[in-house]
């Protein structure tokens, strides 16, 4: 897509550098505003909240998409009844940053609002971060876990759908293999190359804008 501009929210870190250097080395207007003040046809780059605000776009999250369902390879489940009683990974199943995420302890202490996204608890040792565009990976990255191994991503043996878009990050677990963690929109997402890679980000960003156009507007 053509980009007129991106509009920078009001926070500075790796991705908001990124897409400053993508914007320069292709000569394009990058300027910090409030989001009521974003040009038409910019593209915002912030926080969620900030993002949201600014598109006004009613975004649900799509954490565990049907066609990575095998390689959830643990019990998850919507919910609108606090989990008491069970230790759970919940987060809100309806918006993002709601809350944050948590395991619960089987108390009400720490209760938000529903509806949850709940999950068996598993360990992650690793994990990684895919950047994907039109069913295909961009840059994979570790981004935490045990440093004394190699950080190099494994190659997924997935056929993602042509026409999807997203952060998806995969984990490998102490006894399940390598287990999908979450998928999130192509959105205010965090980067784990580096800014000498800040050409595959800004192109992530910029497609996955016009992937969410095609579904939003």
């Amino acid at each position: 897509m053509e980009v007129k501009g991106f509009a920078l929210g009001a926070h500075s870190d790796v991705e908001e550098k990124a897409i400053v250097l993508y914007a320069a080395m292709n000569r394009i207007p990058c300027s910090r505003v409030r989001a009521d003040k974003v040009p038409v046809d910019y593209i915002p780059v912030g926080t969620v909240e900030w993002f949201l605000k600014v598109t006004g776009w009613e975004i649900k999250p799509d954490t565990f998409p049907s066609f990575l369902s095998s390689w959830v390879k643990r019990e998850v489940w919507e919910d609108n009844d606090w989990p008491l009683g069970q230790k759970v990974f919940i987060k809100p199943s309806d918006r993002y940053k709601r809350f944050d995420g948590k395991i619960t302890d089987g108390t009400y202490r720490g209760k938000k609002k529903p509806p949850y996204l709940c999950s068996e608890i598993v360990t992650f040792i690793d994990e990684y971060r895919y950047y994907i565009i039109n069913g295909k990976v961009l840059y994979a990255a570790w981004y935490i876990g045990n440093t004394h191994e190699d950080k190099a991503a494994p190659e997924l043996d997935i056929q993602f759908p042509s026409y999807y878009c997203g952060a998806v990050d995969f984990g490998m677990t102490t006894d399940r293999g390598l287990a999908l963690i979450e998928a999130h929109h192509p959105f205010a997402c965090g980067w784990y190359g580096t800014l000498t890679n800040y050409e595959i980000y800004g192109k992530f960003i910029v497609e996955g804008y016009e992937y969410l156009r095609s579904i939003y507007e």
